[in-house]
């Protein structure tokens, strides 16, 4: 299983509301970077990423067209 990146933030909480949506659908998601965040939030260059099984790619990609998170 590869893990492919589908959002990132510097803010892991503007990622929620989509992997709430994602799990809601039964598509299981993982959070990248979500300790180092928290932890060195003073350096913008880390940011938390939110991903999803490339199997499951075409599906999230329907869920964020349909939530108008392009």
């Amino acid at each position: 299983m590869s893990l492919i990146t589908v959002k990132k933030s510097h803010i892991e909480s503007e990622l929620l509301a989509l992997r709430s949506k994602l799990e809601s659908e039964g598509i299981k998601c993982y959070f990248k970077n979500e300790f180092t965040t928290q932890i060195m939030n003073y350096l913008p260059s880390f940011e938390v990423e939110l991903q999803v099984s490339d199997s499951d790619l075409e599906r999230v990609k329907e869920v964020m067209n349909e939530m108008g998170d392009n």
